[in-house]
């Protein structure tokens, strides 16, 4: 039974790969993976030191514009990046957000003044964000959302509530969409601000997910936000939001395949070092369809890296490739359950596992089909902005 083969993502992209392993080597180490791997699992993929290390050696930002402090780093080289992390289990949670979403828009809709304050901050891990979207009737329609930002003096007065937020209970500030014009018409009204959790008025109350980590429902009760932490116009937050989406989906995808080409290797090894389980000819047919889907995969990834670099990348391309990935990562859960019976239900934790993380796989592949916009609005935006067909 072959190993799958390795990614080739081009010459720099690959050069990079080495670049980034060697890193890992050096300050990943066994022991210190060990370590972060005993905390509470609520925990893992959280690690503001290790951030703060990777922006120290430019690890962080390095895709970004060189005069924004970045590396210019091609597409291509930030997904070997993450790819490389994904396999090395190293935590890269805290500053993803930021160095994502945030980022990104600041570049484009930030004024000169918060571009030099708050770009340095989360390229150097200092800021950390969670993501302020979904509400209790506003998820996947994120133009319902209903918490209010009125302006008062120099700052902006909120009121509301969010749900799902990723890192909420952890981070430094929140990435907060608000209507500031209630009177608009669904998609307009809406703005950005950055908001410091540790103002007056906010109340986080985190919560466990199915998967084994926490996201939080965050509470804004009057809460005073300076007018300087708007982001864009007034009234313009739709297109801060929707701008970044695509190739925000495309990051997602990349994280997800990292993850999932690490549980394969792991399954595929466990089964070659198995008599039982090798030579069953069905579970070879499975291992087989679970590689085939990979590439598949990676091909999804390959053309969507490939669009973003010729800045041609649209939304439904970008749709199919978290369809497909997200997916994966469910089938994938399923079919080493299958192969390694009841003792692919023990966690991680349990010293018998087989192969621990597997049980997980699939407990998170829920947060895959639903985080970043659930699989069912990828279909309607694939059916209508990909192949044209009416509402």
């Amino acid at each position: 039974m072959a190993t799958l083969p390795a990614h080739d993502m081009g010459p720099a992209a690959d050069a990079f790969r080495k670049e980034v392993r060697d890193w890992l080597a050096r300050h990943w180490t066994p022991e210190r993976r060990a370590a972060h791997r005993r905390k509470p699992f609520k925990e893992h993929g959280w690690d503001v030191e290790f951030s703060k290390e990777m922006g120290r050696d430019g690890l962080i930002g390095a895709g970004w514009p060189k005069e924004f402090g970045g590396q210019g780093r091609s597409p291509s080289e930030q997904i070997a990046l993450i790819t490389e992390m994904g396999h090395a289990d190293a935590p890269i949670s805290a500053h993803t957000t930021a160095e994502t979403i945030v980022a990104h828009a600041l570049f484009t809709h930030g004024s000169k003044a918060q571009q030099n304050e708050w770009l340095p901050a989360i390229r150097s891990a200092e800021r950390t964000f969670g993501l302020g979207y979904s509400e209790p009737e506003a998820g996947s329609d994120l133009a319902a959302l209903r918490t209010r930002a009125v302006r008062d003096g120099d700052h902006w007065v909120v009121n509301g509530q969010k749900l799902w937020s990723t890192g909420g209970d952890k981070a430094d500030c929140m990435w907060l969409a608000v209507r500031t014009d209630p009177d608009a018409k669904k998609h307009a009204g809406i703005s950005v601000l950055m908001v410091d959790l540790r103002s007056p008025g906010v109340t986080i109350r985190p919560s466990i997910a199915l998967y084994g980590k926490t996201f939080s429902a965050t509470f804004y009760d009057d809460v005073r936000v300076p007018a300087a932490n708007l982001v864009g116009e007034v009234n313009n937050g739709w297109k801060v939001i929707t701008e970044a989406l695509a190739s925000e989906r495309v990051m997602i995808s990349g994280t997800r395949m990292a993850a999932l080409e690490h549980a394969f290797d792991r399954l595929t090894e466990y089964v070659k070092e198995t008599r039982s389980l090798r030579s069953d000819p069905v579970v070879r047919d499975r291992i087989g369809t679970l590689a085939a889907d990979i590439e598949v995969a990676r091909q999804f990834q390959i053309r969507n890296i490939r669009l973003v670099e010729q800045g041609k990348l649209e939304v439904h391309e970008a749709a199919m490739g978290k369809v497909f990935a997200s997916e994966l990562q469910e089938r994938l859960g399923q079919a080493a359950l299958d192969i390694l019976g009841t003792g692919g239900l023990l966690s991680d934790e349990s010293p018998s596992a087989p192969v621990g993380e597997m049980e997980w796989v699939l407990r998170h592949s829920i947060m895959g089909m639903l985080g970043g916009g659930t699989s069912e609005i990828q279909r309607n935006i694939i059916a209508l902005r990909g192949l044209d067909l009416p509402r």
